[in-house]
């Protein structure tokens, strides 16, 4: 399971011995849903303690399921997992229940209250935005490709998409470093931070790869002498204006 990443759904309330196995499985049929990618999302177990329902999936698709559950629980409800989203704190509710879900890299946790909210408690926007890392996933078969990016040393959360047609140019770049650009849509949570949910990438063009001390030494290269004293005291001279 090394390749793996888990997604520990956590119901607050019943324990592994006293919740009913009927609710055990609707619990865990809607969260196969929203999770989605159900040829590669896989049980593992049942915590003891609180009911955790551990689903585990390929870490390659962690940048495409995150955004999925995110998207469902914060920002559009006509999303194509608010279904099982719906149902599973409709569920909850009607249990006296609630439940969290930690998401894998980055340690956000998504709530389920219980009921569905009557208004979005996420503010969201369309804006033109660039993105780059190093390219190391392409994948899907029709108008529109997923596009997995490398970013820190991390995979991407953001689901990042393009252009069939351009996708085939792209390819000719697997492990390179690219910056992708286009649409993208970002959403604000409740303590106001902004997150990338998806791009809908139209264009890339590609980054060179050159070590820090090239640069620096390019950059030395290019200063006249005495001119790095001059630079460091205007930058004092604006930062005490």
């Amino acid at each position: 399971m090394s390749d793996y990443l888990e997604y520990p759904f956590r119901i607050i309330g019943p324990k592994p011995d006293t919740i009913p196995m009927v609710r055990l499985a609707f619990y865990m049929a809607e969260l196969a849903k929203l999770m989605g990618s159900p040829e590669h999302v896989h049980f593992k177990e049942v915590l003891d303690k609180s009911v955790s329902i551990v689903a585990c999936a390929d870490a390659q698709l962690v940048a495409v399921i995150s955004p999925r559950i995110r998207e469902a629980a914060h920002i559009d409800n006509d999303a194509e997992a608010a279904a099982p989203w719906r149902k599973i704190n409709e569920g909850l509710a009607e249990d006296g229940w609630t439940a969290e879900l930690p998401l894998p890299k980055g340690g956000e946790v998504i709530s389920f209250p219980g009921k569905v909210k009557a208004s979005k408690a996420i503010r969201s926007v369309t804006q033109h935005t660039a993105v780059q890392g190093r390219l190391i996933r392409l994948e899907g078969a029709g108008d529109l490709v997923k596009i997995g990016l490398e970013i820190d040393g991390d995979l991407s959360a953001a689901g990042i998409s393009l252009s069939a047609t351009v996708a085939i140019e792209l390819a000719h770049r697997f492990h390179q470093f690219v910056r992708l650009s286009g649409e993208g849509k970002w959403s604000r949570n409740t303590d106001g931070k902004w997150a990338l949910d998806n791009l809908k990438a139209t264009s890339f063009e590609v980054l060179e790869d050159v070590p820090l001390d090239e640069t620096l030494g390019k950059l030395k290269g290019l200063l006249a002498p005495g001119s790095a004293e001059a630079i460091i005291k205007n930058v004092d001279e604006l930062r005490r204006a």
